[in-house]
């Protein structure tokens, strides 16, 4: 039972990892086992999630159109 108890330190750290990449069966263990108790790093978990689902949906719309790539290009070389 003593290696699923993990510092709110490391528990912050299996929630950044677990975004990037797949934890092991361990860290699941430890992350779900110090969540159920710790509700500072689930609302941790919560606001970390929140900032990356709003990160890649401004990725998704930071593209530009071939139109409007075209026109910025027509914007710059009558500038110059």
């Amino acid at each position: 039972m003593k290696f699923l108890m993990i510092s709110c330190k490391k528990a912050t750290w299996l929630v950044s990892k677990k975004e990037e990449k797949r934890l092991s069966w361990r860290e699941k263990w430890q992350l779900r086992a110090h969540m159920a108790l710790c509700s500072m790093c689930r609302r941790f978990e919560e606001q970390s999630g929140f900032i990356g689902r709003m990160a890649r949906q401004i990725h998704v719309h930071e593209t530009l159109s071939d139109t409007s790539k075209e026109k910025m290009q027509q914007a710059l070389v009558r500038e110059h």
